[in-house]
């Protein structure tokens, strides 16, 4: 048996993943049960109709996967192999997006109305939506930040009081998990005329999340079509929210070596070039480079400061697209 993948951590590369059996190197017998492994524990959920997660599987053989990269990475492997999705395996990553909004899911066993709940929830998983009520939502708002920005919106039930309607806040906490963006992706494909805005840090990470959700990643390229967002709007945050307290204001930060590398690598992309989708990621991160500085989301303010700064960016878009 011959098992060949691209290499989930090398995407673009053509360089591929050989696992043969029988063979006589005992690395390519563990290989081989490795996968096996998976192989049975993803069809033992398939057959239940349960769903298992990457760590899940991870503790059923912990002796025979090492560790949990493993599992990832060989789960990835196979998905692609196959021509499939993660979840046709019924195999997901543990979430660790959090939403918090005025609607209600009803799933097979139950019916969860997330307007009453005392917090944020987990993004559920879309698989086990079985209807999902918007019908008084206005906006989707995606926050980069979760302790510094989204807890404090959703503590303050943001979501219920803004001046622009009820809404959603959602956030994966940095870089999006795959649940997150499927997530959204449902919400955008079954509910196209509700909006959808990006709340991202003026940093090359912002618009790093922001492309991710938008266009997808190159690590899961043959899924991007279930998984990505391309009506997301960024509400901010710009270099002029960046400017807004002045040259005096100390909340700007400067670019590291890191910033200045991920800032050329993304300007490299084809929707940055000239003719390309996103002619204002392109200037944003120029100027960015040209100032060497940065900001975080709560240059804004934080408490009413940031209500009010929403309040008037979501009436200003919503205006234009002929929302209100």
């Amino acid at each position: 048996m011959k098992h060949e993948a691209k290499d989930s951590k090398e995407p673009s590369s053509s360089r591929t993943i050989t696992v043969q059996f029988p063979n006589s190197s005992p690395r390519e017998a563990w290989k081989f049960s490795a996968l096996l492994r998976i192989l049975e524990l993803s069809h033992e959920a398939l057959v239940t109709g349960n769903i298992i997660t990457k760590r899940d599987m991870y503790y059923r053989d912990p002796e025979l996967f090492t560790k949990q990269v493993i599992v990832d990475r060989f789960v990835d492997d196979i998905a692609y192999t196959l021509g499939l999705k993660r979840d046709d395996l019924n195999v997901m990553a543990a979430a660790k997006g959090l939403v918090a909004g005025f609607f209600v899911i009803t799933r097979k066993t139950s019916v969860i109305d997330y307007s009453s709940a005392a917090e944020s929830k987990l993004v559920p998983w879309v698989k086990e939506i079985e209807h999902i009520d918007l019908s008084q939502v206005k906006w989707i708002l995606v926050i980069e930040k979760e302790v510094a920005t989204f807890r404090t919106l959703a503590e303050k039930r943001y979501w219920d009081s803004s001046i622009a309607g009820k809404g959603i806040l959602l956030t994966a906490k940095g870089y999006p998990d795959i649940q997150s963006r499927q997530f959204l992706h449902y919400l955008e494909k079954h509910f196209p005329l509700i909006a959808i805005y990006a709340l991202v840090d003026f940093d090359p990470d912002g618009i790093g999340i922001m492309s991710t959700y938008k266009h997808g990643s190159a690590a899961l390229a043959h899924e991007n079509e279930d998984l990505s967002v391309p009506s997301i709007c960024w509400l901010g945050l710009r270099s002029t929210d960046m400017m807004q307290g002045g040259e005096k204001n100390e909340g700007l930060l400067k670019l590291t070596k890191r910033d200045r590398r991920l800032a050329l690598m993304i300007l490299q992309r084809n929707v940055c070039q000239d003719n390309g989708d996103e002619e204002e990621w392109r200037r944003e991160l120029q100027i960015m480079l040209m100032l060497n500085k940065k900001a975080e989301i709560q240059i804004i303010g934080n408490g009413d400061a940031l209500e009010d700064w929403l309040n008037r960016k979501l009436g200003d878009h919503n205006i234009r697209l002929g929302l209100s």
